[in-house]
């Protein structure tokens, strides 16, 4: 008997031990530790010497942090300042706002980050005004170019880009907007042309992430996930998907993520009382999804999953990072992909 509880407590304490090194690995980093509401949607991306840049609504103006230790510690959020400025073709109205879009990392180095200036005077004259400015960095995020404006296209302006830039062929970039259908831009002429993504089913969703994988094909995320092998010519649906979208939530509140070995991941959460975070490896770029493999983390942690939070990227070989968001704040949390394996 005295031998059976021996084991049981060499057990216990083996299973705690995991326990605790498992939460330890799943502690987030705040990087606006302080009560926030709103649009603030931080998004993520890691410039090419390393450095990570989060990029979030402040006070009407975009606000940027740095990491260069991996996420462990992040610089007080800076304003980029040319994001608070009303640019010259939005007219003045009392009600305005500064609407964040994507922060990436473009072929060149540069970061590039996208938002709206949103003037409201439906009141007056029915027209709710979204002009969609973009800057520049060349130097990792501490210093940004003058803003500049994408469209309007027939004299109305873009509106938001709800997921990341996709660098194009030519130097162009993809928009996958909030409204309507991507459109792809050239930066060096101001050129915009339609990039219709229809499914099999005839439809033009909205808010669509479109990922590049290994091979070259596509992703479209949207109410439903496709594939094209072709650029964008023709697109299949992939069944399986586990991150569906569900009452409007548009995948919103969903990232795809292609890992530098090809395989794909899914981060989600679901509405605004959401607790934790799901992650979902595809090991086959995309193709097949096994819902039963779906890793929750930080199962008793609020996370505000629907205005797209949270945001996943690759940080080297062997982790991922994750930037979300909740009423306390912008937090980061650094995952080893051995987490994401999944069990079933």
């Amino acid at each position: 008997m005295k031998r059976f509880f021996l084991r049981a407590l060499l057990l216990l304490l083996v299973v705690m031990s995991g326990s605790l090194v498992v939460q330890a690995e799943e502690q987030p980093v705040s990087i606006l530790p302080q009560r926030i509401k709103g649009h603030i949607h931080p998004s993520i991306c890691q410039a090419s010497d390393g450095t990570l840049i989060v990029v979030f609504k402040g006070d009407n103006v975009l606000l940027c942090s740095r990491s260069t230790d991996d996420g462990a510690t992040w610089s007080k959020p800076e304003p980029i300042p040319a994001s608070a400025k009303r640019p010259e073709v939005i007219r003045a109205v009392k009600k305005f706002e500064v609407y964040p879009g994507t922060a990436d990392t473009l072929p060149d180095g540069r970061i590039l980050v996208t938002w709206n200036y949103i003037a409201d005077d439906k009141a007056r004259d029915g027209y709710y005004e979204r002009a969609l400015l973009y800057v520049v960095s060349a130097d990792q995020g501490k210093t940004w170019s003058d803003q500049r404006l994408i469209g309007p296209v027939d004299g109305k302006h873009l509106g938001a880009v709800r997921h990341n830039v996709l660098p194009w062929s030519e130097g162009r970039w993809l928009l996958p907007l909030r409204t309507g259908p991507p459109r792809l831009y050239d930066p060096q002429t101001g050129k915009l042309s339609t990039f219709p993504l229809v499914g099999p089913d005839g439809v033009q969703h909205e808010f669509q992430q479109i990922v590049r994988l290994k091979d070259g094909g596509l992703l479209a995320m949207g109410p439903v996930l496709l594939h094209s092998a072709d650029q964008g010519k023709h697109w299949k649906q992939i069944a399986g998907f586990p991150a569906v979208p569900d009452q409007r939530d548009n995948a919103e509140g969903r990232y795809l993520t292609v890992l530098a070995d090809g395989r794909v991941l899914v981060t989600w959460g679901r509405g605004n009382q959401n607790w934790g975070l799901s992650y979902n490896l595809s090991q086959d770029g995309g193709q097949t999804w096994d819902a039963d493999r779906t890793v929750l983390l930080m199962p008793e942690t609020p996370v505000t999953a629907r205005y797209y939070s949270a945001r996943t990227i690759q940080l080297d070989d062997h982790h991922v990072g994750t930037v979300f968001m909740n009423r306390d704040g912008v937090h980061f949390l650094k995952v080893p992909l051995t987490r994401l394996r999944g069990l079933k």
